[in-house]
């Protein structure tokens, strides 16, 4: 019976061990309990934040897609716009090219008509010196060839006069169209 009493002893002291592995597992049990409640809140918590930021997300893409597609319109609008504003620039250029052309060749032409006008009044002044001096030269030998005696001499000293003066005027008028047509030549030479 000793042996059945130290039995039951060994029995309870086992029971008690077991009972304790037991309250330990429970509070093991009971602590993992915890934790995995607390992973499952966070677990639904981070599920939630998903659902949200996929929900977002979506949205997002959504809106970008029609972002997306109204900057393709925009780009293939301001694309269209680009070439026509570039053709109106270089139409307008060439206008106004033209017009500055046009003043230009109108300006040209007119100068070259005073420019021939010049040279036609400078050739006929020409002409009419050479005529005075061969008229000059005319009464030269006539005054060679007439006699002291059957002039006068005061008469004959105031043609010569007469004649050297209306030379001199020539010459000044002369001087002065060169003048002119030099100032022309210049002119065009500078355009």
């Amino acid at each position: 019976m000793l042996q059945k009493i130290k039995g039951l002893m060994n029995v309870k002291e086992d029971i008690d061990a077991i009972n304790r592995n037991i309250e330990e597992n429970n509070k093991v049990i009971s602590e993992l309990k915890a934790e995995l409640e607390t992973l499952r809140n966070g677990l639904a918590e981070t599920n939630k934040s998903q659902g949200e930021f996929l929900k977002n997300f979506r949205e997002n893409l959504a809106i970008i897609k029609n972002l997306r597609e109204d900057f393709g319109k925009e780009l293939v609008e301001f694309k269209l716009l680009k070439g026509q504003l570039q053709r109106k620039i270089l139409d307008k250029f060439e206008e106004e090219l033209q017009k500055d052309l046009e003043v230009n060749r109108e300006l040209l032409k007119k100068d070259t008509e005073d420019y021939n006008d010049l040279r036609k009044k400078a050739a006929e002044i020409l002409s009419r010196l050479n005529l005075t001096g061969g008229e000059l030269n005319k009464f030269i030998e006539i005054s060679k060839s007439i006699k002291k005696e059957d002039f006068e001499l005061t008469k004959f000293a105031r043609q010569l006069i007469d004649m050297d003066r209306e030379k001199l005027e020539l010459m000044r008028k002369i001087d002065t169209l060169e003048r002119l047509v030099s100032k022309i030549r210049r002119r065009e030479l500078v355009r």
